[in-house]
């Protein structure tokens, strides 16, 4: 009974989470990346085309890419996310593989569960369409996968090699730094394994892992003079301190997220330490965590030394940081959970998932509020309502540096968007080079995305002015990341 009530209270996270999930990806406004990848993978071009002309040609391997492709016929940006909770059911369906044939991972999932539940990036990466979301399920299966081997010294069945082969491929071949990290995962395990001539392991786990990493190097020989010039001029925040702190906060929101969580896996780790004590070696789940916090020291390290000779390093880039800890937590929360007896492991489970749902409940206006295009869109649209002969114009001026930047697609990518923006919200955008001015109604002139460089009133204005508009008088709003400045209604004549 207690057991089966301890299942339900997994189930039932895993349910509010694809939930809150879906409820995300639906209401979130999107940003520039998102019409970036809506745009790349619109039906209609070639796939040979595309693959050759936009995704080659951007700064990761493809394959998120092709999945979006893939699922283009889920139309709006909104809608195309849900790939995202699809992809979010593979990962749970995996971990449920390797569990059921490593039962004691059983303990170490459940906690997992929960720290990933109430993980904010968890809705954050999960609401967006780019791959960090991808990158995440995919090195939670890896590292559970990792952990596996090493507690059996096999691969184990067909089903569950191919679990973690697939993990493998994907975890490689999602993002640069989501491949840099799993390799650097990997190797403790590979060396642990060698050390002790432990050769079935050793091959249990450098098989996949070295065919995942030679695809990887094959797609890198494509691109890597892609991704040097691209980034020759690049807006990632250069220097230690922007390294260290993006480590530093993914860590911390991971160990944050859910306190009671955390304060488990503390006492948990206790209990490790007090086993290796007594027994004069680690236990498997011991040196499964020993080794896991190795790779991700290891990969932490490397990641900050590479964004010291170029920037590459942003919070959310760090997924697989992100989960090879929570990882770790379940690890190190299950062995404390292996300690009680079924009724107290019940209510510790209880108390888990009831700091999930109040992280839940936070966290999901946090991911819907994020920065948006809509927002600026919106207030476009209300004004739009008040007087249907409003005029609304946009200028290549405001985006001039990003329509610069390399992949070329990124010059196509901010009329896309904001064609985009104004046709979701009912609104039309004067042509490019036009002069008109509204009678009767405001003339709006819309910006967006211009965080790096944000223009004022007082730029605003004086563009307009030297483009030809008569502008005096001026309402001037700044919404996140945009802004609109208004034009009052121009005097009958």
């Amino acid at each position: 009974m207690i057991r089966s009530s301890s299942r339900l209270l997994v189930f039932a996270t895993l349910l509010l989470l694809g939930c809150a999930l879906v409820w995300t990806c639906l209401q979130r406004g999107p940003w520039y990346d998102e019409f970036y990848t809506q745009f790349v993978t619109r039906p209609g071009v070639p796939w040979t085309a595309a693959l050759r002309e936009s995704w080659l040609a951007d700064n990761h391997p493809p394959l998120y890419y092709v999945l979006a492709r893939a699922t283009a016929w889920l139309g709006s940006i909104a809608h195309h996310r849900l790939l995202n909770a699809a992809l979010g059911v593979l990962a749970v369906a995996g971990g449920a593989v390797l569990v059921r044939e490593v039962p004691r991972l059983a303990p170490a999932a459940a906690v997992l569960v929960l720290e990933l539940a109430a993980n904010p990036w968890s809705l954050i990466a999960g609401s967006e369409l780019r791959s960090y979301f991808l990158s995440l399920c995919a090195v939670v299966v890896f590292a559970l996968g990792l952990c596996a081997v090493r507690l059996t010294g096999e691969a184990g069945s067909v089903r569950r090699q191919a679990v973690f082969w697939i993990a493998a491929l994907t975890a490689f071949n999602v993002h640069i730094i989501t491949s840099l990290t799993c390799a650097a995962l990997a190797l403790p395990f590979l060396l642990a394994a060698a050390v002790r001539r432990d050769w079935r392991e050793t091959r249990a786990i450098g098989v996949p892992v070295v065919v995942a990493g030679l695809v990887f190097a094959a797609i890198t020989a494509l691109q890597l003079p892609i991704w040097l010039s691209n980034t020759k001029v690049f807006w990632i925040e250069p220097g230690f301190d922007s390294a260290r702190w993006s480590v530093e906060w993914a860590l911390l929101r991971t160990l944050e997220a859910n306190p009671v969580v955390l304060a488990g896996a503390l006492a948990g780790a206790v209990l490790l330490g007090r086993d290796v004590l007594q027994r004069r070696k680690p236990s498997g789940e011991a040196g499964a965590l020993a080794l896991l916090a190795i790779g991700v020291v290891l990969a932490a390290g490397g990641l900050v030394a590479l964004h010291m000779l170029r920037p590459i390093l942003i919070e959310k880039y760090l997924m697989a940081l992100v989960a090879a800890v929570s990882v770790g937590v379940g690890l190190s929360g299950g062995r404390l959970l292996e300690g009680l007896s079924p009724r107290w492991r019940l209510l510790a489970l209880l108390a888990g998932f009831a700091a999930t749902l109040l992280a839940l409940v936070q966290n999901v206006p946090l991911a819907v509020s994020r920065v948006s295009w809509f927002t600026t869109g919106r207030a476009i649209a209300q004004e739009v309502a008040r007087c249907p002969g409003t005029v609304v114009h946009v200028d290549p001026f405001w985006n001039a540096e990003i329509m610069a930047m390399l992949p070329r697609d990124n010059a196509q990518v901010v009329p896309f968007a904001y064609r985009y923006v104004a046709r979701s919200f009912g609104f039309s955008v004067a042509q490019v080079g036009s002069r008109e001015m509204a009678n009767g109604c405001p003339t709006v002139f819309w910006g967006e995305h211009d965080s790096k460089q944000q223009f004022d009133a007082g730029a605003v204005s004086a563009h307009l002015r030297a483009s030809g508009f008569p502008v005096g008088n001026m309402d001037f709003r700044r919404i996140g990341d945009g802004w609109i400045a208004m034009v009052p209604p121009q005097p009958e004549r």
